[in-house]
């Protein structure tokens, strides 16, 4: 059987959006060469253009490497539908990249990495990203929310990040 993967390095990872496109597997799999990092600005579901949000991306990066779920579906007439509510969640196509499988095979996966318009720079401080979260609200609710489900749901899965932790614990900090 022909399958499609879907590596998941956020909240794809914990949230259960799989099983309404029939996901038939999942499993822990690694993405070498890529670290999560908070760099996408939102400005309308987590923030608005005035007090943007920032969310979860990945960034190349050498040495590292991300480690998430994938989740594994039958290739059919399902595909297109699944690629396109990924697509409208995501803000991004994905891109085609190898992961390796807790089971030890190396699988093609469909990987979402935004490279669009609302890239936050690489030189914002950990207290500046944590002060424009406490900031941020959109229509998808605060930004707030949106990494406190993520560092929960990370951990809640064993998943362990210092770029979720960090950000985590520095709006921690700001809110007393």
């Amino acid at each position: 059987m022909i399958v499609v993967w879907v590596f998941g390095f956020g909240s794809l990872t914990f949230d259960g959006w799989q099983s309404e496109f029939g996901c038939v597997g999942s499993q822990r799999a690694t993405l070498r060469g890529y670290r999560r990092t908070f760099n996408k600005k939102s400005v309308v579901n987590w923030g608005a253009k005035e007090n943007p949000g920032i969310t979860l991306n990945l960034e190349p990066f050498d040495g590292a490497s991300c480690e998430g779920a994938t989740f594994e579906f039958p290739d059919n007439d399902q595909i297109p539908v699944l690629l396109r509510a990924l697509r409208k969640r995501e803000a991004c196509d994905p891109t085609d990249l190898q992961v390796l499988l807790a089971d030890g095979r190396s699988v093609d996966a469909k990987v979402y990495i935004y490279e669009g318009v609302n890239p936050l720079g690489s030189t914002i401080s950990t207290a500046k990203k944590a002060e424009m979260i406490l900031k941020a609200r959109g229509t998808s609710g605060s930004a707030l929310d949106y990494v406190r489900r993520n560092f929960e749901g990370l951990h809640d899965v064993g998943l362990e990040d210092p770029a979720v932790t960090e950000l985590w614990q520095a709006v921690q900090a700001l809110r007393g």
